[in-house]
């Protein structure tokens, strides 16, 4: 059974996502089921609360005819009593239970083993997957955690299932208007997109674009029915292209004669006869005009491209600029970026910076959806802190979103939806409502302990990058600022702030702690975080190249301004200093003799300071591992940054969607290198806090408690959820669990193992 995990999930996923629609993606799990762990029968049943009853919606090895006719009260079969108990049933030989029921013609009776798992969804059950098998000893009570998993990942389909036929039955009661053209079918199909949960949210509005979305890349083909309507659509964006050009042209001063140059062309293209009568033929053949538009403007790039002149071949550039600037126009995007929102907007991009989210951020801001995106990535974490609900890696963002359109973003399950039906509007109504009472619930937490039922205290921090972020902290009750990154004023700024405008900062981070300890990391700037005021070298891979601590040691003088405002910033609260990418013993030297002589200017100055600060360390390079106890001789305590260490260990881009798959907090080269630097630590009497995207989740949060880690920061938001499940479990279970999984051999047994003995 242990062969038969692997990739299991991953092989669920994508099945989810290239079917075309829920029902088929049902047809096909069942089957891949049933085939990897050969069981004779796999079924999925959905719940209707309304009538307390369960249907059955796919099946492999039950009678095909069963699928829509098998109907059962929740208080008969043994399927009803997985839905009554929400927990697993399994049972050898089903037959002769008292709560076994009959169908006939069904087929199922001769089967020796039945195990049936809930679906639940948003903390609602929404149905239940059953297997069956021939041989009493082809399903064991060990295999349950298995499908439990499995179980997690069908969920989000059998509830989307379920609102697509709430759609379908309110558009079949819906009035027709004569004459009314039919929908095309790519367009029905695809009412909804699917890309990447990464927040715990759901956030509706109308969406909107940026510029910077415009590419080519994400245009795919489409059918159309009305071709007049796309040469009109086409018409009109060649129209506010132009005058968007004009209007440039006009509002710019001090224009040199190439500058104009350039406006000239670009007007003369868009006014060439030829390209717009290309472009109309594409779409003759019933094609969308953005698609006619992306095969007509890439091959005149590439011919331009594929030139002997260097003149024209650069040309190749202007041909696409001004193919983007009519895409953008086709969307509906327009030229109104940078203004304030004035109704609830999900801002729809092919990607976002950091700098950009902040930028954007205000009231009406209701959600993000992005084309690529990586779940670790900044952008993502700083959104999650501002708790905005984002889905990344979403493909067919520009075939089938319009600016304007109204969205749904399910962050929990990675669902899109543009323009839902009123019941699929109440559904998420209703549960964003579900949300907040689930919050409020965990409020009564707030000033209570993270404490395991054993009585092993945990201090739960919070991750920040805002000043701003330290309401959240108060509000969901951390113990302590975890890591304060302080590259985000940096980013925000057009020059490295002054020393007094550091000190004023952090100083003001400090008070608003109330007394809380606060870590200030130094800034971390490079990778996916770049200042638009330094001059960076062309890296191929920034993450392995300047960055860091690498970047502040190279900007020496930039360095010990910062070092100097934090450490003024000392005297008013219980402050440590974390460097980053700590990576050599020759790196925390040259940082620590750095500290030591700024304080020395500090004493001459008579300027007050913590003189007894902590420097701490941020291990999240692997190369730091094995050196450990030598680093520890420089340092007074760890942060372990989980992200990083992630991506360097397992040699996996974070933000890269193709290999997102393998980024996984559970490896077991992850948990046993976390282990030995907690194990190092706890050795050497060193303060430890564990901090990234891993500390939130409850599977590796237990694994660091069986570790011996009493530190743990993540995003403000997930503190109350991380307390109630510490105040769930034991200790003594914890480090039992913890020395099983250190012998296992991948993540799935890992994460099967766990889902086994977790609340």
């Amino acid at each position: 059974m242990k062969d038969e995990q692997r990739d299991i999930l991953e092989e669920i996923l994508e099945t989810m996502t290239d079917s075309e629609n829920p029902e088929q993606s049902l047809d096909r799990i069942v089957g891949m089921i049933a085939g990897r762990f050969a069981t004779e029968v796999c079924s999925v049943y959905a719940y209707n609360p309304y009538g307390n009853s369960l249907h059955l919606k796919a099946t492999v090895g039950l009678s095909s005819e069963s699928v829509g006719m098998i109907e059962m009260d929740v208080n008969e079969g043994l399927t009803g009593m997985v839905i009554e108990t929400m927990a697993p049933v399994f049972i050898v030989n089903p037959s002769a239970h008292p709560r076994y029921k009959y169908y006939e013609g069904s087929g199922e009776e001769v089967y020796k083993t039945y195990l049936g798992v809930p679906l639940i969804y948003h903390r609602k059950v929404l149905g239940a997957l059953v297997v069956q098998t021939l041989a009493e000893e082809g399903i064991q009570r060990d295999d349950i955690p298995v499908f439990q998993n499995i179980a997690g990942q069908l969920a989000a389909t059998v509830a989307y299932t379920i609102l697509s036929e709430e759609r379908k039955r309110g558009e079949a009661t819906r009035p027709s208007h004569p004459g009314e053209a039919d929908e095309p079918e790519e367009e029905a199909a695809l009412s909804h997109l699917r890309g990447e949960p990464v927040s715990d949210r759901v956030g509706s509005g109308h969406a909107h674009f940026t510029f910077e979305t415009m590419d080519f890349n994400q245009v795919h083909r489409m059918k159309v029915a009305d071709v007049s309507a796309e040469v009109n659509r086409l018409n009109q964006a060649f129209e506010a292209a132009e005058v968007q050009i004009r209007d440039v042209a006009g509002h710019a001063r001090g224009l040199s004669d190439q500058d104009k140059a350039i406006i000239d062309a670009h007007l003369m293209f868009l006014a060439d006869p030829s390209l717009k009568k290309k472009i109309v033929e594409k779409i003759g053949g019933k094609v969308s005009a953005e698609y006619a538009l992306k095969q007509v403007i890439t091959a005149y790039a590439k011919m331009f491209k594929s030139m002997d002149d260097p003149y024209l071949s650069e040309r190749s550039a202007d041909i696409l600029d001004i193919g983007r600037r009519v895409l953008a126009n086709l969307v509906g995007m327009g030229g109104d970026g940078g203004q304030a929102f004035a109704r609830d907007t999900i801002i729809v991009a092919s990607d976002i910076s950091p700098v950009d989210l902040l930028a954007i951020r205000q009231p009406h801001l209701k959600g993000i959806v992005l084309a690529k995106g990586g779940r670790t990535s900044h952008t993502v974490i700083m959104a999650r802190s501002l708790e905005i609900p984002i889905v990344i890696g979403v493909e067919g963002l520009l075939d089938h979103v319009r600016a304007g359109d109204y969205l749904i973003v399910d962050g929990v399950s990675g669902f899109v939806y543009a323009n839902p039906s009123p019941e699929i509007r109440d559904e998420y109504t209703r549960r964003q409502e579900q949300g907040r009472l689930a919050r409020k619930k965990l409020e009564g937490l707030r000033g209570l302990p993270a404490e395991t039922a054993d009585g092993v205290t945990v201090d739960l921090g919070a991750n920040i990058g805002l000043l701003s972020d330290m309401m959240l902290a108060r509000q969901y009750g951390a113990d302590l600022i975890g890591l304060y990154r302080t590259e985000f004023p940096f980013l925000l700024r057009t020059s490295f702030p002054s020393e007094e405008e550091q000190v004023a900062l952090y100083r003001r981070v400090i008070e608003k702690s109330e007394g809380r300890s606060v870590t200030i990391r130094t800034f971390d700037v490079g990778g996916d975080k770049f200042l638009s005021y330094l001059d960076y070298p062309k890296e191929d891979n920034p993450f392995l190249g300047w960055r860091s601590i690498r970047l502040s040691l190279d900007l020496e003088d930039v360095f010990r301004v910062q070092i100097r405002s934090i450490l003024r910033a000392s005297a008013f609260g219980n402050t440590r200093i974390l460097f980053p990418m700590i990576t050599s013993v020759d790196e925390i030297r040259r940082v620590t003799a750095l500290v030591a002589e700024e304080k020395e200017n500090l004493n001459r100055a008579g300027i007050a300071y913590d003189r007894d600060i902590k420097l701490g360390i941020m291990v999240e390079v692997p190369a730091a591992v094995p050196i450990l106890d030598r680093l520890l001789r420089y340092a007074d305590y760890v942060n372990i940054g989980t992200n990083d260490l992630m991506q360097y260990l397992l040699a996996v881009d974070r933000n890269n969607k193709k290999v997102a798959v393998h980024f996984n907090a559970l490896h077991p080269a992850v948990v046993a290198t976390v282990d030995r630097i907690v194990t190092v630590c706890n050795q050497f009497g060193k303060n430890l806090c564990i901090c990234g995207e891993a500390a939130a989740v409850k599977e590796s949060i237990f694994l660091f408690i069986g570790m011996g880690a009493r530190q743990i920061s993540m995003v403000p938001s997930a503190i109350p959820e991380a307390k109630r499940f510490i105040r769930s479990v034991r200790a003594a279970d914890a480090e039992k669990a913890l020395a099983d999984c250190l012998d296992m051999e991948d993540a799935a047994e890992i994460k099967a193992y766990l889902d086994g003995c977790l609340p």
